[in-house]
């Protein structure tokens, strides 16, 4: 089915917002987090590697970090699917992969997570590391993962939430509202970009909102933990 005309033009906006800002993305990642996305993308890696997965789709890849990651530290992957719809993004990954020697492993191609071209029952695990937000239709994102999955298999997905406590809430706002516009801005010359960030965590489902998509879609086992001071949340489920 095709996509609304709005839903279409969203998505290009976003597409050509992040090919800009592709060649600073990771450095401005490392300041914003205060090098705690290194270790969140660890903790979700930890728990995906139980399962043991050979054939792993990483959906939104933006520069293969989380990928690069996942095979670095889970012996059992044979191969990793990395999709974007960013092609400067994909580029700086495939750059990376090739420098480590990984490009017989690790696979780039556009995608829409919306319509995913792979066949039913393809891999043993999606991972999205810090995109779902970014996605035009999240229900819809969601059945597309629990189709391509196989049976008994996890997805595992880290993304950017609001702080439940009051106090955090507010600090968090003046970082998220301040400090990355202006240091985006500063680094990337592009401060519409670090301007969407804040406003992209805000309005994704959170918590029970983001569980309750992917019960909705078939998912069993959903879960979400949320990493102290809570403004990241790790989000697992089993088809």
């Amino acid at each position: 089915m095709d996509k609304p005309l709005e839903e279409e033009k969203r998505s290009e906006h976003i597409r050509q917002m992040f090919n800009s800002i592709a060649s600073s993305y990771d450095r401005l990642n490392r300041i914003i987090s205060l090098g705690l996305d290194i270790r969140w993308r660890k903790q979700g890696i930890d728990r995906l590697a139980l399962y043991q997965p050979k054939q792993v789709l990483d959906v939104a890849t933006g520069t293969g970090d989380l990928a690069i990651e996942l095979l670095e530290q889970i012996p059992s992957i044979e191969r990793i699917n990395a999709t974007d719809i960013s092609e400067e993004m994909m580029r700086m990954g495939r750059e990376k992969v090739r420098h480590l020697g990984l490009e017989q492993v690790i696979e780039f191609s556009r995608e829409d997570c919306t319509a995913l071209s792979y066949p039913d029952n393809s891999f043993d695990a999606v991972t999205i590391g810090f995109g779902i937000r970014n996605f035009e239709d999240i229900p819809q994102a969601a059945r597309e993962i629990y189709r391509v999955l196989r049976p008994g298999k996890p997805f595992m997905i880290l993304e950017l939430t609001e702080p439940r406590n009051y106090l955090l809430r507010l600090g968090y706002k003046l970082h998220a509202g301040v400090f990355i516009p202006l240091v985006g801005r500063m680094i990337s010359h592009h401060g519409e970009a670090y301007r969407y960030l804040p406003r992209s965590i805000s309005r994704v489902p959170q918590r029970e909102q983001m569980t309750k998509i992917f019960v909705e879609a078939g998912f069993r086992e959903v879960s979400y933990h949320s990493f102290k001071p809570g403004v990241c949340t790790l989000y697992m489920g089993i088809k």
